[in-house]
């Protein structure tokens, strides 16, 4: 058993979205994650495909969790609307690569511009198909540390099992992810380059 703290080394973004989790933060889903106390789910309560916690790890919705719906803010002429609590209305340029915004956060440095996330899905022998290597760009332009637009590469710790052929597939399959890769790339470098 290893003494390394396993939040060593984790965003201090993260970190405050891990808190708040903890902490009963209102914005923060904080959904349970089966079998690892102390890991809740660190999305805002936005709709959002699997949970994820501090580490990276995802795990899906369960039947029994209460179904929240977010209300999206509205996009008049490129810009947006979001009533946040610390800042009332906050009206910025919606970029055409995000899909779309809560009509309300609880503070303005947690508006967060999002593009489609896209995956990679390998077929295992233990969970079906695994999307591995989910990517999208980002950007929260009230962050104080990171206000940039940037790509977020989930790179878990979740382990699949694969005989030789899903191992093949999977080969083949990353390849094809790669080229996702280097298109995502290609647009963030054009994106920098008109800040």
């Amino acid at each position: 058993m290893s003494d390394r703290d396993p939040l060593e080394g984790i965003p201090a973004e993260l970190l405050d979205w891990h808190k708040g989790a903890l902490e009963g933060d209102a914005a923060v889903c904080a959904a349970p994650q089966p079998g690892r106390d102390g890991f809740p789910c660190i999305h805002n309560r936005a709709y959002h495909d699997r949970h994820r916690d501090v580490l990276g790890r995802t795990w899906p919705f369960f039947p029994d969790e209460p179904l929240t719906v977010a209300h999206r803010a509205p996009v008049a002429d490129g810009m947006v609307t979001v009533e946040t609590a610390d800042h009332g209305p906050v009206v910025l340029p919606e970029p055409s690569w995000c899909t779309g915004h809560k009509a309300t956060e609880a503070y303005r440095e947690d508006i967060e511009h999002q593009s489609v996330e896209q995956a990679a899905a390998i077929p295992t022998l233990c969970h079906g198909a695994a999307d591995v290597l989910a990517v999208q760009l980002v950007q929260r332009p009230f962050s104080p540390s990171a206000p940039q637009v940037h790509a977020v590469l989930n790179a878990s710790e979740d382990l699949h099992a694969l005989n030789s052929a899903g191992l093949d597939v999977a080969a083949g399959v990353l390849v094809e992810h790669a080229a996702t890769l280097r298109h995502l790339a290609r647009q963030l470098a054009a994106l920098e380059v008109q800040r």
